[in-house]
């Protein structure tokens, strides 16, 4: 079975992924299973398609995935990633070279910095604040 290169990106509405060796060959979604869902099948029509693609992966072909946390940190600088690695039971210094993009994260990794965030996403979620105005009290002079 062949491999196939796809990388997966963040921008401020959607992930989006494309396919290294396959020209046009990109898929988008709302969460990170979502895209990587979308390419695998799209990888799949180009291959059936492409008499030259289906001669090279027509027996079978996997996706690995490098995923860019740095597109995604960006647009959520607010997060602590100390905190975050902690919650995601990570090495804080590999996170912040995730992050920094010094370094690529494999699927794996990927996968658990993706899981802390939506455990940190269903804390948020279950706070509900409740503010209490004061009347306010006009005063003659």
């Amino acid at each position: 079975m062949k491999s196939l290169n796809a990388v997966i990106e963040r921008n401020e509405d959607v992930f989006y992924a494309y396919v290294k060796e396959i020209d046009g060959c990109v898929a988008g979604g709302e969460t990170y299973n979502e895209v990587k869902f979308n390419l695998e099948q799209n990888a799949g029509i180009f291959i059936q398609e492409d008499n030259d693609l289906k001669l090279k992966y027509g027996k079978g072909f996997v996706l690995k995935f490098e995923v860019s946390l740095d597109s995604v940190f960006d647009l959520i600088p607010e997060i602590n990633i100390t905190q975050l690695a902690k919650l995601g039971e990570m090495n804080p210094g590999l996170l912040r070279q995730y992050v920094s993009g010094t370094k690529k994260a494999s699927e794996k990794q990927a996968e658990k910095v993706m899981n802390a965030i939506d455990k940190l996403v269903s804390k948020l979620n279950s706070i509900s604040l409740n503010i209490k105005m004061k009347p306010h009290i006009r005063t003659q002079f």
